[in-house]
């Protein structure tokens, strides 16, 4: 437990000291929910407000533009500088590397779930009338999946390069497509057919139930059996593909 605490507090200094990607990580996602808030502001999804609507989706971006955009770029430039190797050549073992990774991003999108509902809230009247402890779990199965996907994104890819284009390719169309922004209800069938298939659909389905109306895994099954498969896969991967250099 002292290596993984020692080795996310280093985790968390590197992140600190490196500006684009906290600006790209932090505040991206969140300018680009307080935009669309701010345009739609008095607009109606269903029997509930947009801003309440965005709340989940804005986390959700946050998410996946964390494990794709960060967190998979970020160990494919470490194993690419040599940081890996040394690192391989201590008695660090590959699950505290991981876990420390896993630990910062969960301490990041905290601060971003933070900030995302304190702005629709303060500003947009949201209002989250669900229930805390299983919006708190949905976050983390999210949190853990998604960067476990970004691991496993870095496992696959050759280089940095690589890994933060194909990060971008990845994350992009499901910030946009997942339900995130807009209800999918009102997608052409073909863009529905194409969220369908991606995991940040039922993410962002589960924390929304989660957080609108106290939804669990008894409520919306479908999408917390996903979201828990999508973890149990992606940890495999990101165990295996993963290599120091």
């Amino acid at each position: 437990m002292k290596a993984l605490v020692g080795q996310a507090q280093a985790e968390l200094r590197l992140l600190l000291r490196d500006k684009t990607v906290l600006l790209f990580s932090l505040f991206f996602p969140v300018i680009t929910v307080a935009f669309f808030g701010y345009l739609n502001q008095g607009g109606q999804v269903g029997e509930v407000s947009y801003a309440s609507f965005l709340v989940a989706g804005g986390i959700g971006m946050v998410v996946s533009s964390a494990a794709f955009q960060h967190l998979g770029a970020a160990l494919a430039r470490q194993r690419d500088v040599g940081i890996l190797k040394r690192l391989g050549g201590t008695p660090l073992r590959v699950w505290t590397l991981v876990g420390a990774k896993l630990l910062v991003a969960a301490i990041v999108t905290l601060a971003q779930t933070v900030i995302m509902v304190g702005l629709n809230v303060g500003l947009f009247k949201a209002e989250l009338g669900g229930d805390f402890f299983w919006s708190l779990i949905v976050l983390t199965l999210g949190v853990a999946a998604f960067s476990s996907m970004g691991i496993a994104l870095a496992g696959v890819c050759r280089n940095a390069d690589v890994a933060s284009a194909a990060g971008m390719a990845v994350a992009l169309p499901m910030q946009f497509l997942c339900g995130t922004l807009f209800p999918m209800e009102g997608m052409p069938r073909a863009l529905r057919s194409l969220a369908q298939a991606l995991p940040l659909t039922y993410f962002v389905n589960a924390l929304r139930g989660a957080m609108l109306t106290g939804g669990g895994p008894v409520e919306q099954t479908r999408d917390w059996l996903i979201l828990v498969g999508c973890l149990v896969v992606a940890s495999l991967l990101a165990v295996k593909t993963f290599r120091w250099e």
